[in-house]
């Protein structure tokens, strides 16, 4: 058995292995072990069986909305249809989009469509016969329909005059009605800093989010995540939870280890069982940061501190692990739930006149609301791969506290001094400027400038 991919995830294409002799053939229309050896996990409760006596036959596009949404496993086993599927997912970077497959008796193709995509075909012979499995029953109340013919989608059916039941003549058009489906996100470390704001811009948009404690699931416990992974199905999981205590992890080198290497490991193997794409941040940190030209997306990785070579093992999980990945690496990340360097200076002007910081280490200043509105933005497209996601612009901390003062309208004086009169546990790279030119390839939207995010994150802030 064969199992193609489409252009839509999550669509497939079923290619049987048949066997044939004089006698006739045999093939297998279904396994579910093959099935779930690329991670499709479904279980089918009902056999459905249609004839439509005449060529020209639409039926469609139908589909049946939550709780009682149908995965339907589809073929023609008389005669040949052209079968289509409608991704109806919100959040899906292929929202509105279709995929259309010849099925037939002579080539026993079959085609699997998901929860959250509408289904429709046309016989494309006299008296032809479907048969599709579905994993929930049929409910009135949740059966619905969108037109055939919707412009907005511009299914190409190949005929002008179908033969149509009322029902579908009368559908309407896929922008008069919500279909009620979203692309389902898992967000790890949703109380954290980046993890809240992520969070709260999904649901904004209505999507489909689970964000667990830490108590429900701890990245560490492997069975726990691959327990709530597989009980949730998502279809994204955005990782946001990581040990980030760059100096701490100089002398707490097993527990920084086991939250952002093996904890990584736990929730990037949960994906593969559920087939779910992931998103993984990542930091400046896994580069050397010599010289003064900004570090590529493709720049060889050389973290000179441990917390950094943690991050890199994981970027390296994922890379090796999956194949439809996001990594994003951001710098200097500051937001309204969590401790952070502006807060920090903000406190010491308090107490203090003069405020000593470092001027050798430049790197962009990264608002955890502009990261979280790039991460939703990137991940509704389908150009896996990695990605800088740093405000714009670069800057010392040197610079930026001044910047900080001056816009909170502090008095405190700042003086600028070299790494080696701030001497740190863990050594920082001088050279943090990260390119986006993967952002750019992928038509992402940039995020703002640096001082544009300060401003507005004090504005919230004070």
């Amino acid at each position: 058995m064969n199992i193609v991919k489409t252009k839509l995830d999550d669509v497939w294409i079923i290619e049987p292995d048949v066997f044939g002799d004089h006698r006739g053939w045999f093939t297998e229309t279904y396994s579910k072990k093959k099935f779930e050896e690329v991670g499709i996990t479904v279980n089918f409760i009902q056999d459905n069986h249609s004839m439509s006596s005449q060529k020209g036959t639409l039926r469609g596009l139908h589909y049946q909305t939550n709780p009682k949404a149908q995965t339907k496993l589809v073929r023609c086993s008389k005669g040949k249809i052209l079968d289509v599927a409608v991704d109806l997912r919100k959040g899906s970077a292929t929202f509105g989009n279709w995929v259309s497959v010849e099925l037939s008796d002579e080539n026993k193709r079959q085609l699997l469509i998901p929860k959250g995509f509408a289904h429709g075909f046309l016989s494309l012979t006299d008296k032809v016969e479907v048969q599709y499995k579905v994993d929930e029953f049929y409910s009135v109340d949740c059966d619905r329909s969108i037109r055939y013919n919707d412009p907005d989608i511009g299914v190409e059916w190949g005929i002008e005059n179908p033969i149509l039941s009322q029902k579908d003549l009368s559908a309407p058009f896929l922008r008069d009605r919500d279909p009620g489906f979203s692309m389902r996100f898992l967000v790890t470390g949703g109380n954290g800093q980046l993890g809240h704001d992520v969070v709260k811009r999904l649901r904004d948009l209505n999507m489909d989010v689970v964000a667990p404690t830490r108590s429900e699931f701890d990245i560490t416990n492997r069975e726990q995540v691959f327990d709530y992974v597989c009980r949730e199905k998502p279809d994204f999981i955005i990782h946001c939870a990581a040990y980030t205590f760059v100096d701490k992890a100089e002398d707490e080198k097993e527990l920084c280890y086991s939250i952002n290497v093996n904890g990584t490991m736990n929730v990037v193997d949960a994906a593969k069982i559920v087939n779910a794409r992931m998103v993984f941040i990542s930091s400046d940190y896994v580069f050397g940061g010599t010289g003064d030209e900004a570090n590529h997306e493709d720049t060889e990785t050389n973290p000179v501190n441990y917390y950094g070579y943690t991050k890199e093992l994981g970027e390296q999980l994922v890379k090796n692990s999956l194949l439809r990945y996001f990594i994003v690496r951001t710098s200097w990340v500051y937001g309204l739930h969590g401790n952070n360097f502006v807060k920090t200076m903000l406190r010491l002007a308090e107490s203090k006149s003069e405020i000593k910081v470092v001027s050798d280490q430049m790197g962009a200043p990264t608002y955890t609301v502009d990261l979280a509105k790039f991460i939703v933005d990137l991940i509704q497209t389908e150009n896996y791969g990695i990605y800088h996601g740093v405000n714009e612009g670069y800057c010392s901390w040197y610079d930026f506290a001044k910047m900080i003062f001056d816009m909170s309208g502090k008095n405190t004086e700042v003086t600028a001094i070299s790494s080696e009169e701030f001497p740190t546990k863990a050594k920082r790279p001088k050279n943090s400027r990260l390119t986006k030119l993967n952002t750019d390839l992928a038509k992402v939207e940039r995020l703002p400038n640096w001082e544009d995010a300060l401003k507005r994150f004090l504005s919230q802030l004070l």
